[in-house]
Formats: C-alpha cells, sequence, structure tokens
C-alpha cells in the first residue's frame, strides 16, 4: 500500500506524465498544448520529484541509494535535471520530449520497486557515498541524456534523407547542434565516472569489504569497461572523421553496456550490488550497520 511519502514520489510522476503528453503533443498542436504549461508540469514534477528524495534522506540520515527503489528514483532525478538544465543553457525545447517520455516509463516502473526486498548491505552503505556514488550516478545521468541526443540526431538525419520536412523535423535542432551537444554531455559524464571508479578503487583497496581479489568482482569489472568504451570514444572523437551518425550509433552502444553494468551485478552474484534483506537479517548484521535498509514511513 502506497504510503503519504511514497505518494508524493506518485504526484512527481504524475505531472512527469502530463509534462510528455504536453511535450510530444506541442510538437504536433502547438496551439493546443501550450509550452509554459508544459515547463510547469515538469518542473513541478522536479520539485516534487527533490521533495521526496529529500525526506528518504533525513530520514536514513543518509543519501537515497539505500534500496533499489531508491537507487532507481534518484538516478532518474539526476536525468530529469540534467536534461532540464542542459534545455535551458542551449535553449533545446525538443529535448525533453524525448527525454520525459523515456523517464515517465521508468518511473511508472520504478513504483513496482516500493516494496521490492533488494537492499544495499550494511558495509557498502558506509562507504564513501559522497566521493564515489554521486559522480558514478550523475556520470551515468550524462551518459544517458547523450544516449537521447543520439537518437535525437538519428531521427534528424532520417527526417532530412527522406525529405520529410515535417513538424518533427521543424521541432529538432540541425544536426551540428545535437552532435555538439553528445560530445559536451559525454566529456561532462566522463571526469564524473573517473571520479567515483577512482574512490571507489581506493575504497576497495583500504577496506578489503571486497576481498583481496575486488578487481574481479563483477560490477568492478563492468564500471572499468563501461570507462575504457567512452575512453575510446572520446578518444576516436578527437578524430576529423569520426563525428555525427558514427558517434550517435557508438554512443547508443555505449549506453547499451552503461544499462548492463547496472542489471549485471544481480545476474553475476557480485558483493557489490543489492541483496535481499532476509539475507541481511540471517546473517545478523547489527541494525546500525544495515543502513536505512527497510525504513516504514
Amino acid at each position: 500500500m502506497i504510503n503519504s511519502i511514497q505518494s508524493i514520489f506518485i504526484g512527481a510522476v504524475f505531472f512527469y506524465f502530463l509534462d510528455s503528453i504536453w511535450e510530444i503533443g506541442s510538437i504536433f498542436r502547438l496551439e493546443k498544448f501550450s509550452k509554459r504549461l508544459a515547463n510547469f508540469f515538469i518542473l513541478t514534477g522536479l520539485c516534487l520529484h527533490s521533495a521526496f528524495l529529500i525526506i528518504l534522506s533525513i530520514k536514513s540520515k543518509n543519501l537515497p541509494i539505500s534500496t533499489l527503489f531508491e537507487s532507481s528514483v534518484f538516478f532518474l532525478f539526476l536525468i530529469v535535471l540534467i536534461a532540464v538544465i542542459t534545455k535551458y543553457i542551449y535553449k533545446l525545447p525538443s529535448l525533453t520530449p524525448f527525454v520525459m517520455a523515456i523517464v515517465t516509463v521508468f518511473c511508472i516502473a520504478s513504483i513496482a520497486l516500493i516494496r521490492n526486498d533488494l537492499i544495499l548491505s550494511g558495509d557498502l552503505a558506509k562507504f564513501w557515498q559522497i566521493v564515489h556514488i554521486i559522480p558514478i550516478f550523475l556520470g551515468y545521468a550524462a551518459f544517458t541524456v547523450s544516449f537521447i541526443l543520439s537518437i535525437m540526431y538519428l531521427t534528424q538525419e532520417r527526417q532530412l534523407k527522406t525529405k520529410n520536412f515535417g513538424s518533427l523535423f521543424n521541432s529538432l535542432p540541425s544536426l551540428e547542434t545535437l552532435d555538439n551537444l553528445m560530445w559536451k554531455t559525454i566529456t561532462f559524464g566522463f571526469p564524473l565516472l573517473t571520479i567515483g571508479l577512482v574512490s571507489g578503487t581506493i575504497w576497495a583497496k583500504s577496506s578489503n569489504i571486497l576481498g583481496e581479489l575486488w578487481y574481479l568482482d563483477p560490477k568492478v569489472l563492468l564500471g572499468a569497461f563501461t570507462w575504457l568504451v567512452y575512453a575510446a570514444l572520446l578518444h576516436l572523437r578527437l578524430g576529423a572523421a569520426f563525428h555525427g551518425t558514427k558517434v550517435a550509433c557508438v554512443t547508443i552502444a555505449c549506453f547499451i553496456i552503461v544499462l548492463l553494468t547496472f542489471v549485471g551485478p544481480f545476474l553475476m552474484g557480485s558483493k557489490h550490488a543489492y541483496v535481499n534483506s532476509s539475507i541481511i537479517l540471517e546473517q545478523k548484521i547489527p541494525p546500525d550497520d544495515v543502513g536505512m535498509a527497510k525504513i516504514e514511513f
């Protein structure tokens, strides 16, 4: 059953849903779907989303990442935040219709995780969350936006090839603008991912929480592989011949690896992942070490 605090997030999802309808509608029927109203919906949803995360943090005295549900909600918040900032800085109103359509679907799906029993183990909950998890989440959120920009690029390119100069074509920016923004979002996310991985390496070696063979942990390996593919992408991007369609296609492929980094550890039995709360209880870990585990609101 949804309680009063969780209903704040439900409210945010509701406004995101309205925004998605208005954002997409404004592309084809601007006279019926006001951009101003769409901006109101997305900003209201973002405020409710922020309030929900702040309340979770206050109650747990921790970052809102102790359960699979919280991590999903936090990650989706960062995606919306970066998308909105990018939209206003670069005057790119066509970005949010693509972003919010995807985010809304995942927000609705995340509601099913509210009663999920997967929680962060106590030792990992004590980890340097500020210098490890936040940079990595921000980096992945930036990569998500670059992935969406890549879809926009390929969509606009197809419009040009087919000479379909309709409402969608007119609403999208030029290929040059999209190519430039793909580059900027990736170069924003890559240093953050680097900071997160370096701090994680220091923690793993100093705490020994993942064992002596910490570097063979599935999530560590996937994180390092993600870093390598984006480093290669940035290196290739420096070449004059590697831009546009090639960058868009490779960026989409790289984002699939980002998703694998999130999902993979659950399938590989990583210590560096969320575990069932019953396992924590069976191990008789003291309550203080379980982080916020299963906070009842």
